[in-house]
């Protein structure tokens, strides 16, 4: 699934992402310290899931095909 290019610019949008983005730095931080291996796993596991959710907003290669 990818968002249109209408999603992509709404206010929702915009400010959903950039909580994600936020909270995927935060993770990413704790990521760089002290866990066990297991943790470690889990927080690896939420970072790529926000990374999924986020990248639902990067046009998909059609359409910037599409543009040039």
């Amino acid at each position: 699934m990818i968002l249109s290019d209408a999603e992509r610019h709404s206010a929702l949008w915009k400010k959903l992402s950039e909580h994600l983005a936020e909270r995927m730095a935060v993770m990413r931080q704790k990521n760089d310290s002290d866990l066990d291996a297991l943790d470690t796993a889990r927080l690896r596991g939420r970072i790529q899931a926000y990374k999924e959710l986020i990248a639902l907003g990067n046009p998909s290669p059609i359409e910037v095909a599409d543009e040039h």
